[in-house]
């Protein structure tokens, strides 16, 4: 199965200072048909107005993780720790039997725009945690080293579920592999263009585009037209 969806087919969301585009179904959005991608169950592209902030709410068993992708996004918990993400930034947090946090655009001039992505955990309860760390661009040009992992991998942040995310940066056009072990790929692409293949099939994606993909075939991909291109990889069972 692979299923491409594109930016034109989220759903988008202006709620005040904060406008979202939505992939799979997300608070006033709600479509059955399209709640998750295996244990994947939100991917929201964010971008918050200069100064303005998004007020404390609270989850409980859920792995989230954020990417700084422009400007610098605040964050507080009632850890008491308020942190600065800046761009290329990446934040888990393991909300487990309940944590309440806020962000907030800490820049008055300069909008910031973050991706949100929910997994279920591998088991309920856990004690809450957050580690962030800052992963820039330029140590992505190329890379297929993963910047999340669970399950014992090598990553530089852990996630408690199966799950890889890679984000590499692309700057020329050579082809690359990614392992499907007969699991699921989420592939999102930040920004740039770029063309994959699974098996015989060879798709084009843009800005906002996404592929869903759940084949045992080897899949590839590369970036096309001039600009560098940014892409989101998520390996999960």
């Amino acid at each position: 199965m692979i299923k491409v969806v594109t930016s034109e087919e989220r759903h988008t969301v202006k709620q005040g200072p904060v406008q979202s585009e939505f992939s799979f179904s997300f608070a006033d959005y709600d479509d059955p048909g399209n709640a998750h991608f295996g244990c994947l169950l939100v991917l929201n592209d964010h971008t918050l107005a200069p100064g303005k902030k998004m007020n404390a709410h609270p989850h409980h068993d859920l792995e989230i993780l954020t990417y700084v992708i422009s400007g610098e996004l605040g964050h507080g918990d009632d850890s008491g720790q308020a942190r600065i993400l800046k761009e290329g930034s990446f934040q888990v947090l393991s909300a487990g039997t309940g944590i309440s946090h806020e962000e907030y655009n800490s820049s008055e001039l300069e909008p910031v725009r973050y991706l949100q992505l929910w997994f279920l955990p591998e088991r309920r309860s856990l004690p809450p945690t957050r580690e962030d760390l800052l992963i820039p661009r330029e140590s992505r040009m190329g890379s297929m080293e993963p910047v999340v992992t669970g399950r014992g991998g090598n990553g530089p942040l852990k996630i408690h579920q199966d799950v890889d995310v890679y984000i590499p940066v692309l700057q020329d056009d050579r082809e690359i592999s990614v392992p499907t072990r007969n699991r699921r790929q989420h592939l999102f692409v930040i920004s740039g263009h770029v063309e994959f293949s699974c098996g015989k099939q060879r798709f084009t994606l843009g800005p906002g585009d996404a592929a869903r993909i759940q084949r045992e075939e080897a899949l590839s991909f590369r970036k096309t037209g001039e600009e560098p291109s940014e892409v989101m990889i998520i390996d999960l069972p």
